[in-house]
């Protein structure tokens, strides 16, 4: 194994677990709120687990499949998910591989997010229960990489995709995400992502949405320090003609444009001090820093943006 290869694996392809250190709602925190447990297999044989969201009444034949970012789980978006359900959808969430209730000892590389989408849209295309639904995808950071490029791959009964400050490819990834410090890596990145997903690891949304007749909307923040625009938004915006693909440009927001302002705020006021106090060690252990996090205010901290949810929901509201 190269040195690249144990580098990426020690600080980024690794495993992601709730560490009970950050605060994550539960469907349980929103009255009323529903869930029953999915699974399915990922084409190597492991085994991604997930829920369907709702709240209890009609919910018409629209599914909504939510892809989670990286670092989290899809519990991570619980506040998304149940702005959805408060819609009137049922959401599909689940946990990459390498994630959270998700089987593998890792992510397995970027394009894994790719690889557990097809698997969810397969179980899909074989459930008596939903395959004939019709398909809205909502995925944000590394979930909206995957969004983007699902359609490259499956088609059948996708009705819509939503990208939220998400990367259009690996390859544009690695040219400007996390400032572009992964740039002097990228051939080794490349030969790594081959390796773990070959069918996947060289798809683009820009391929995906050139002639697509779904209705795409990408939503991007233009001071995003983790994905720059310029590796989602921006890039696919320079290269693909289509009127069934907009875009919504905000400014302001960093990874988190479907937030309130305040929201925003109030996230780089509290882990700005965490991070200050991690780094002069005043914050060492999983005790200490959960007891600076838990009085913090959560519930301001994911307030969502009702203007920016509008635009989602008109998007999808057009598919029909």
């Amino acid at each position: 194994m190269s040195v690249f290869s144990v580098l990426y694996r020690k600080f980024f392809v690794k495993r992601y677990d709730d560490d009970n250190i950050i605060f994550h709602f539960a469907y349980t925190d929103f009255p009323g709120m529903e869930q029953r447990p999915v699974e399915f297999q990922s084409k190597q044989g492991l085994t991604v687990r997930g829920h369907i969201y709702s709240y209890p009444g009609e919910h018409g034949n629209d599914l909504v499949i939510f892809c989670h970012g990286m670092g989290g789980g899809h519990r991570s978006y619980m506040r998304e998910i149940e702005r959805i359900c408060r819609q009137g959808f049922e959401v599909l969430a689940y946990d990459n591989i390498g994630c959270w209730e998700s089987d593998g000892s890792d992510i397995r590389g970027l394009s894994e997010s790719v690889n557990d989408l097809v698997s969810c849209m397969d179980y899909i295309a074989s459930s008596d229960e939903l395959k004939n639904r019709n398909i809205h995808i909502i995925g944000h950071s590394w979930g909206g990489y995957a969004a983007g490029n699902i359609l490259n791959f499956r088609t059948a009964n996708i009705k819509s995709v939503t990208v939220i400050s998400g990367f259009a490819s690996i390859d544009s990834f690695t040219e400007g995400g996390f400032g572009a410090r992964l740039k002097a890596f990228k051939k080794n990145l490349q030969n790594f992502e081959r390796k773990a997903n070959p069918d996947y690891a060289e798809s683009c949304s820009v391929d995906a949405f050139k002639d697509t007749k779904s209705k795409i909307l990408l939503i991007h923040s233009k001071d995003d320090k983790m994905a720059d625009i310029r590796t989602g938004l921006e890039y696919v915006k320079s290269r693909v003609e289509n009127p069934n693909v907009s875009y919504l440009e905000v400014d302001g927001k960093d990874h988190n444009p479907n937030y309130t302002q305040d929201a925003v705020s109030y996230f780089r006021e509290v882990f700005g001090e965490y991070e200050k106090l991690v780094m002069m060690r005043k914050l060492r252990t999983p005790e200490q820093k959960k007891a600076f996090l838990d009085p913090k205010d959560f519930v301001r901290m994911t307030e969502q943006d009702e203007d920016i949810w509008k635009r989602i929901f008109a998007n999808m509201e057009s598919a029909k």
